[in-house]
């Protein structure tokens, strides 16, 4: 059975346009995914068994193969009204390190495949309504440059912070390089419109790892 990530998502942002959190956004994936693929099993969180320190956000197995997939919800601070229901979403700051996460969710499911002899295709999701993650970097000089995912931009190779970045920035999860095996292009989409403000507009990046 051929698994569709966008005909999922395209089906889930009529149901849902905007998400109280990403667990929110986690739970209403694999909802919208046993609904649509009714066979498939979905577990949360699932801890592979060559490494029970990690966590995949939602493993999806059809037909006996693995798609493991990473999420990620990075919102700016906004309140907004959707369908009768009030969302209060915070300000999740530090762009730089955010985007090394979502390479660091790409990294995680190329390890997956290389341990999992079920693994058919993984991905990595990023949903936001802070636009200027789609943008590039006003310098090539700022620290986290080779971790931006800006439109149009491919992500590839061996990835580190800039040579002044402070380890205040890196934290203690954030501190290695990004190394990755495979090409991936950088290339947004709109998720949902909610309205014309600077926060009303929510994109959606989606990256297939085979």
């Amino acid at each position: 059975m051929d698994f569709n990530i966008e005909m999922v998502l395209k089906e889930l942002s009529i149901k849902r346009k905007i998400f109280v959190s990403e667990a929110d956004f986690q739970l209403e994936l694999a909802w919208m995914i046993r609904s649509i693929y009714p066979h498939a099993i979905v577990r949360l969180e699932y801890c592979p068994q060559f490494d029970t320190d990690m966590h995949i956000d939602l493993l999806v197995i059809i037909d006996g193969k693995w798609i493991p997939i990473e999420l990620k919800y990075k919102t700016k601070a906004c309140k907004k009204i959707v369908d009768g229901e009030f969302y209060n979403l915070k300000n999740h700051s530090a762009k730089d390190v955010n985007c090394y996460a979502y390479l660091k969710d790409i990294q995680r499911i190329e390890t997956i495949k290389e341990n999992v002899s079920l693994f058919s295709e993984g991905y990595a999701i990023l949903i936001t309504n802070e636009l200027s993650y789609t943008k590039s970097p006003a310098s090539k000089n700022v620290n986290y440059y080779e971790f931006s995912i800006h439109e149009g931009t491919t992500k590839s190779g061996v990835m580190n912070w800039g040579k002044n970045t402070g380890d205040g920035t890196k934290g203690r999860d954030c501190k290695y390089a990004i190394i990755l095996n495979g090409k991936y292009a950088i290339k947004w989409s709109t998720y949902s419109i909610i309205d014309s403000t600077n926060t009303g507009v929510f994109k959606v990046l989606i990256n297939k790892i085979l």
